[in-house]
């Protein structure tokens, strides 16, 4: 009896464990994928902006990229430090 209850529960718990990794995969790729979808969104905005735009929001037209990406921010402030 104890041992039927013992082996009864192993498979319950991969199968549990297995729908949790699922599950975490799949809210992972939708946020990899939403969060995919703003940058191109953002990076399509700010190209459709003049040089006089982008110039006064502190972005020049080969920074775009890397502007929505972040890492704009942390190069100017590399910059300011040296």
């Amino acid at each position: 009896m104890i041992m039927s209850t013992i082996s009864g529960a192993a498979p319950r718990d991969k199968v549990a464990g297995s729908i949790l990794t699922l599950g975490t995969a799949l809210r992972n790729g939708w946020v990899a994928y939403t969060t995919w979808r703003l940058h191109q969104l953002a990076i399509s905005q700010l190209r459709g902006m003049s040089d006089r735009e982008l110039k006064d929001i502190g972005v020049r037209r080969s920074q775009i990229e890397a502007a929505v990406r972040g890492n704009i921010a942390r190069d100017h402030a590399l910059i300011r430090h040296f």
